[in-house]
């Protein structure tokens, strides 16, 4: 369900949150979702974080994502994903921001969210804070709400599971966030 909300095709939606928070696993869920269903998919990876074999293990058709890796060029990756948000022919665009995103200027958020709407593909932002601001239909903050570990003996070893925590931050149009509108996913 939350994969369906984030995937917003003519939209631009950014998902937001500190490392080991889950929002890589959704954006992983998300890719699943379009490559599935036969569709294709963009991912413009600014720090090369994306993870093939793993996405491959949790079913993402990689024949259906054009990987391209900015190799640390924020500029480079901005220009990439504002390129192929303008493309017909994908269902998502994924734009990876890293850890430390880009400044982003109000101009450049509002072209990503045009070149969006003009094609109709759903343009994903992923990153540790917002960047687009007011440009983004949709943003969600992610945020490690638990760990489950496992292992013989008092001290565990080893990492069983995860729960992770989404809060809606701003939907167009939208009242403010209310208590109903967070979302719990456990990986």
């Amino acid at each position: 369900m939350l994969v369906h909300q984030l995937l917003r095709q003519g939209a631009m939606t950014e998902l937001v949150g500190p490392l080991s928070s889950g929002r890589t696993s959704l954006l992983t869920l998300c890719l699943r979702d379009v490559t599935r269903r036969g569709r294709l998919a963009a991912l413009v990876d600014t720090d090369h974080a994306f993870d093939p074999v793993g996405a491959a293990a949790a079913g993402v058709e990689l024949r259906h994502v054009l990987w391209v890796r900015a190799e640390g060029q924020r500029r480079r990756a901005l220009k990439a994903a504002d390129l192929l948000a303008r493309c017909p022919g994908f269902a998502l665009v994924a734009l990876d921001v890293g850890e430390s995103p880009p400044r982003l200027s109000l101009a450049a958020a509002f072209r990503l969210r045009l070149a969006a709407q003009r094609s109709g593909v759903a343009l994903l932002v992923v990153g540790a804070r917002r960047v687009v601001g007011g440009a983004a239909a949709l943003s969600i903050a992610a945020r490690r709400d638990r760990l489950a570990w496992a292992g013989p003996g008092p001290v565990p070893r080893r990492l069983a599971g995860m729960r992770s925590e989404f809060h809606l931050v701003r939907k167009q149009g939208a009242p403010a966030t209310t208590e109903a509108e967070r979302l719990w996913w456990t990986a």
